[in-house]
């Protein structure tokens, strides 16, 4: 049988970090795969990002410990598109749930299961 998975490995900043208490605690945690601009604006600091959420209790305490906006980290988790999670005034439908995480430096490649990722040197800034 195919053995079928979704789970992500990134590396990038750490853009932004927010705790929520309700409806149950989660941290949320913004990473940008590029390095900060001089912007001093977040919004602008970190134009292209990704939010991910950690339910973890002991990973929250841990990351909240570890590292801070600005840090470079490598993070493994699961996503998936699922029923609605309120957020503010809106929903979202599809959650990336980091699972761990390591701190890392920002040179150097980004290697998974003997496999070398290099950044998208395609893809524009915004």
């Amino acid at each position: 049988m195919q053995p079928y998975f979704l789970n992500f490995h990134v590396k990038g900043e750490i853009a932004h970090t927010l705790l929520l208490s309700e409806p149950e605690p989660r941290l949320l945690i913004d990473i940008s795969a590029r390095a900060a601009t001089e912007a001093e604006a977040p919004g602008f600091r970190y134009p292209r990002r990704v939010c991910f959420t950690v339910t973890n209790k002991d990973l929250i305490a841990r990351f909240r410990d570890t590292v801070s906006p600005g840090d470079v980290i490598e993070a493994t988790g699961t996503f998936d598109q699922t029923g609605y999670v309120p957020h503010t005034q809106g929903h979202i439908d599809t959650t990336f749930e980091l699972l761990d995480f390591v701190r890392s430096e920002a040179s150097g490649k980004l290697e998974h299961d003997g496999r070398v990722f290099q950044p998208d040197t395609t893809a524009r800034p915004s």
